[in-house]
């Protein structure tokens, strides 16, 4: 069995095109195993210098990473299960999973502005009288590529200031032939132009312009962000989806050319262990200081409840979000959760830019996505030192409340969230949080003046030391105060204090609860059977 990561995949209703962040269930399209390997790059090389041991046709590597793809052929389970476990009890081998699929889920003259309700519900003309972006924060685009000639778009790419367009060779040195916009993960070429089809009408080129859409050029729509620089890292194709491998791929990529953000409208249903590749790419990222935005998703499914990946990667760079509508009330089709989301945007019938050199709408939380990207752009345009947790934060103790539920309950507002960072505004972090009983979380806060204490609003149900250290007593709620030293304090929204097993958080580390195997059932099976000592084959039902 092999999962699509889908573009969170459009419906057609006349002119517009709703539910742009579906995510498929598990289909079954194999597309061969992903081997992790431990250790550093000497390792990796003596591990591929073994390929002809592995039992199977090795397809890709990805050296930043440490992951090679192999392709066992149409072998039948039991064969297959046993050239996973050869590789499984191979020292060097930290994880194998299956490849699974992946789907893309002032005041300015551009005559459509009027058709972006979304703008004025957020406040973007006010945000803009501070600034209206800079071309030195540069957002990722990982989706199915944008139209990059697009005459709305194309000033605000960003640009390989190292490579020559067109001649054939690497001429930054970064491993990778003509990627003046970006690179095609999906073709493996330095191409990442969107290819619409039946599935695709420009998924990644509306998210480009909801975020970075030129503003005050006289023609369209504009972006939440009116100037920036974009790179198109395609990975998903026509049919609007994609694997974990070029997902892990694409990541790797922006990072290493100097993305602040990445953005990513895709997504599959699928567990921790399945996502493996995707979060140790994000992972990587986190510890490069980027900002990592994501889709909550189009089932309408509650996130903390539902396995969904890449939106419920619990690390410090992820913000995840939900859609919202004009009423501000939530879609029905869009994810949700206190614990694994963290805002709402707007998201339902989003006029922006379409793939030659067109406009036209869509919904789905791929469309909220690249609004908070822009926005998240915005702030850093203004102090590019803002860390994932900060901006998060801010966000949420800036966002106007709406019956939405997320761990804030609120829905963005740029014009407040902008003030904030211009002023430096004291504020709490985290501002929104679930832990269960008797586990920490640590608290901290940013602007105001250094010098900092902290306070609970019920002691009883959980209690703070002056270093921001929260302890969970029992179940409740309970509020954080941060006093600065010139006598300003900022309160945090809801923490909530839950029992394990109902929905709340792990506090700071990671999830908990029993190892899933990352395979096909049957295939666990069989492999169960030769190594039994597997710790999912002790803790699952196999």
């Amino acid at each position: 069995m092999s999962l699509k990561f889908k573009a969170v995949g459009p419906i057609t209703r006349g002119l517009a095109l709703t539910g742009a962040t579906l995510l498929l269930s598990n289909q079954a399209f194999s597309s061969g195993y992903i081997v992790k390997v431990k250790g550093d790059k000497t390792a990796y090389k003596a591990f591929l210098s073994r390929k002809a041991t592995f039992g199977g046709t090795v397809e890709q590597t990805h050296a930043a990473g440490n992951l090679v793809l192999v392709d066992f052929g149409k072998t039948d389970t039991s064969v297959k299960a046993e050239r996973i476990a050869n590789l499984l009890a191979d020292p060097m081998v930290q994880y194998v999973v299956e490849n699974k699929k992946v789907h893309a889920f002032g005041t300015t003259n551009d005559p459509d502005l009027s058709k972006q309700w979304s703008m004025e519900k957020i406040r973007a003309a006010e945000a803009w009288t501070s600034g209206v972006g800079n071309r030195k924060i540069v957002v990722a685009i990982t989706d199915t590529g944008i139209d990059y000639t697009h005459t709305d778009i194309a000033e605000n790419m960003w640009h390989n200031p190292k490579e020559i367009p067109g001649n054939g060779k690497d001429d930054d040195g970064n491993g990778f032939v003509d990627d003046v916009f970006g690179y095609d993960f999906n073709q493996n070429d330095g191409d990442p132009r969107d290819e619409t089809g039946p599935k695709n009408p420009g998924h990644g080129t509306h998210c480009a312009g909801i975020m970075g859409g030129v503003g005050n050029n006289g023609r369209g729509i504009t972006g939440m962000s009116q100037q920036l620089s974009m790179m198109a890292v395609r990975f998903l194709g026509a049919d609007g989806s994609g694997d974990l491998m070029g997902a892990a791929k694409a990541i790797d990529y922006a990072v290493a050319n100097g993305a602040n953000i990445i953005s990513a409208s895709w997504g599959a249903n699928m567990g921790a262990s399945d996502a493996q590749p995707v979060t140790d790419a994000i992972s990587r990222a986190n510890d490069k200081g980027v900002i990592f935005v994501v889709a909550a998703a189009n089932d309408g499914k509650n996130n903390d409840t539902t396995d969904v990946y890449p939106a419920n990667t619990n690390l410090p760079n992820i913000i995840s979000v939900a859609a919202s509508g004009s009423t501000d009330a939530k879609p029905t089709w869009s994810n949700y959760g206190f614990q694994k989301v963290h805002v709402s945007a707007p998201g339902e019938n989003i006029w922006s830019t379409l793939a030659g050199d067109k406009f036209g709408s869509l919904s789905g939380t791929s469309m909220a996505t690249p609004l908070v990207s822009g926005l998240v752009a915005l702030m850093l345009s203004h102090n590019d030192k803002l860390t994932a947790p900060q901006v998060k934060a801010m966000l949420q103790s800036t966002g106007a409340q709406v019956a939405i539920e997320t761990a804030c309950e609120c829905r963005v507002d740029a014009a407040a969230a902008v003030e904030r960072v211009m002023t430096n505004a004291l504020t709490v972090i985290p501002q929104a949080a679930t832990i269960n009983t008797s586990n920490t979380l640590q608290f901290s806060a940013t602007g105001g003046k250094t010098g900092y204490t902290y306070a609970s609003s019920a002691e009883s149900i959980a209690s703070i030391d002056q270093n921001g250290l929260l302890t969970a007593k029992t179940t409740g709620e309970v509020n954080v105060t941060v006093t600065d030293s010139s006598g300003a304090n900022n309160t945090s929204l809801r923490i909530r204090i839950t029992e394990p097993g109902s929905g709340g958080g792990g506090g700071g580390g990671g999830g908990g609860g029993d190892m899933e195997c990352p395979l096909d059932p049957q295939l666990c099976e069989a492999i169960c059977a030769i190594m039994p000592d597997l710790p999912w084959c002790k803790t699952s039902n196999l």
